[in-house]
């Protein structure tokens, strides 16, 4: 028992390095994206499909009501908790187009097999004008073309299954961390 104890927390630890390591040039990017955007008087979107849409709730909480510091909250809605009763492929997509405006922020966190909802939505946010941040999983092959060129892809299909849930768990949590440095300062 302690030997896979052990081995969890280490796959953990490497992890972290690697998106430490590997990722910091996405994320910096998709903090401008958004920093910009928020400072412009924008709103930033998330949506997420299976254990992801989790993940993007927590994002959309830390940036409504902050993360590390105390600060006024950013305007951020979660997509998830708009369509809560709505079915079909078109639930998320369907709101992106009613509430969101050009110049508006997209993060979409996937569990990766390329969710028709998920591809449906950054269609949607294409159409509108929107800035698009995709923390891609596992066979998002056809998600990650849906992108435009000025997107923001942070893949983390290279980890399996709960690895790859926490590998975007810690970026969420980065890029809350790097808009608030870089909109209110500090360390």
């Amino acid at each position: 028992m302690d030997q896979y104890i052990f081995k969890h927390f280490q796959k953990l630890i490497e992890t972290t390095m690697v998106v430490g390591d590997t990722f910091s040039e996405p994320m910096a990017l998709a903090t401008d994206k958004i920093s910009q955007a928020l400072l412009a008087g924008n709103t930033i979107f998330s949506c997420g499909d299976k254990a992801a849409a989790l993940l993007a709730q927590l994002f959309t909480d830390y940036l409504a009501q902050g993360f590390e510091i105390e600060r006024p909250g950013f305007p951020a809605l979660n997509i998830n908790r708009l369509v809560d009763n709505s079915f079909g492929a078109e639930r998320y997509a369907h709101c992106v187009q009613v509430q969101a405006q050009s110049a508006d922020v997209l993060l979409v966190v996937s569990a990766g097999e390329n969710s028709l909802a998920l591809i449906t939505t950054v269609e949607a946010a294409i159409e509108k004008g929107m800035s698009i941040i995709l923390l891609s999983g596992a066979n998002d092959h056809l998600l990650s073309a849906a992108l435009g060129y000025n997107d923001v892809i942070i893949p983390a299909a290279e980890f399996d299954g709960q690895l790859a849930t926490a590998a975007q768990f810690q970026i969420v949590q980065c890029l809350c961390a790097l808009v608030d440095q870089q909109i209110f300062g500090g360390e």
